[in-house]
C-alpha cells in the first residue's frame, strides 16, 4: 500500500470503484481534495455526512474547507472543466470518468478523451491526481487505455474489517 506521502505528482492514479469512497473521505481529511464527479455511482451525500461526522462541522464548512465539489454532465463540460481549472497543489478526483463518453458520437469519443487526458496530466503536474472508471461496453478500449497511461492504487492489507484505519498519512 502506498501512503499518500510517497506520491507522487505527475502521475495519474487510478483507484478500484470499490476504493473511491474511502479515498476520497481520507483526502477531504487529511489535505482536502477537489472533486469532479462524471457518473451518478457515488453517494455525495454520504460523503459529506462521514467528513460531518468525523470532524464534527456542518455540511457549509466541509464543501467550504475539506471538498470542493464540480458536476460533468457532459464529456464536453468534462473538457471545459478540467481545461479551465487552475494548477493547485490539492489532490483532484475525477470520479467514474468514462461515463460521460457514452453520450458522444462515437467520431468524437477519441478526441475528447484525448483532451481529457492532456489537461488531467496537465493538472498532474502540481498536485496529485486520482481517477476512477467503470467499463461500460462499447468503452472497453478507453479503459485499456486510461490503465495505460494510469498507476492503479493497491489497497489490499488496509483493513481487517473490523474498523477502517486511515488510508493516508497526512503530508
Amino acid at each position: 500500500m502506498k501512503q499518500l506521502s510517497i506520491l507522487s505528482t505527475g502521475n495519474l492514479y487510478r483507484v478500484p470503484e470499490n476504493e473511491t469512497l474511502n479515498l476520497i473521505i481520507e483526502l477531504a481529511l487529511t489535505t482536502g481534495v477537489r472533486l469532479l464527479v462524471c457518473g451518478n455511482n457515488l453517494p455525495f451525500y454520504e460523503i459529506t455526512y462521514i467528513l460531518a461526522g468525523r470532524v464534527g462541522q456542518n455540511y457549509e464548512t466541509i464543501l467550504r474547507e475539506h471538498l470542493h465539489f464540480s458536476r460533468a454532465e457532459t464529456c464536453i463540460q468534462l473538457v471545459d472543466f478540467l481545461s479551465e481549472l487552475k494548477t493547485d497543489p490539492v489532490p483532484l478526483f475525477v470520479t467514474d470518468m468514462l461515463a460521460r463518453f457514452r453520450d458522444e458520437d462515437d467520431h468524437r469519443i477519441d478526441e475528447l478523451f484525448f483532451e481529457c487526458q492532456v489537461e488531467l496530466e496537465r493538472l498532474s503536474q502540481a498536485s496529485l491526481v486520482f481517477l476512477s472508471a467503470k467499463t461500460r461496453s462499447p468503452f472497453e478500449r478507453l479503459e485499456h487505455v486510461l490503465a495505460r497511461i494510469t498507476t492503479e492504487i493497491d489497497f489490499r492489507g488496509i483493513t481487517d474489517g473490523s474498523h477502517t484505519p486511515p488510508l493516508f498519512a497526512p503530508i
